[in-house]
């Protein structure tokens, strides 16, 4: 007998347990600051700032920042790729008519020849053709 009453004991306390989980699992217990708030009514959880209650379910907050992270990610992608066209798009508008190594043999050219020039790296730099030599 003494088992029975163990046996329904235990039973109940395992449905009591399964039952009052499902609670505790929706019990808001986030407190969001200001960016968390700002999150929140970025991806629509919420209509507004002032609507936010003062605790919210952390599967909420979780979701939403992991938006927020992902978002934040593909901006940084797509700035990069900006950035990278466009200094690409500068390097080759500013690209010198001359290669490096026909001005190094102008400079030595002129080395040779005794004229040595103001700031010898200096042509290289302003794209200048001061010390031609032709």
């Amino acid at each position: 007998m003494f088992r029975q009453v163990l046996r329904a004991v235990n039973c109940a306390r395992h449905s009591l347990v399964r039952f009052n989980s499902d609670g505790v699992r929706n019990i808001p217990t986030y407190h969001p600051g200001s960016l968390d708030k700002r999150i929140l009514v970025h991806f629509k959880y919420f209509a507004s700032v002032e609507e936010i209650p003062h605790r919210v379910s952390e599967s909420m907050m979780n979701q939403a920042k992991s938006k927020a992270r992902i978002r934040t990610a593909n901006l940084m992608i797509f700035s990069t790729i900006v950035c990278a066209c466009i200094t690409i798009y500068f390097a080759k508008t500013s690209m010198k008519q001359n290669s490096l190594v026909e001005e190094n043999q102008r400079r030595h050219a002129m080395y040779k020849k005794g004229e040595t020039g103001t700031g010898a790296r200096m042509g290289l730099v302003t794209n200048t053709n001061d010390d031609k030599t032709e």
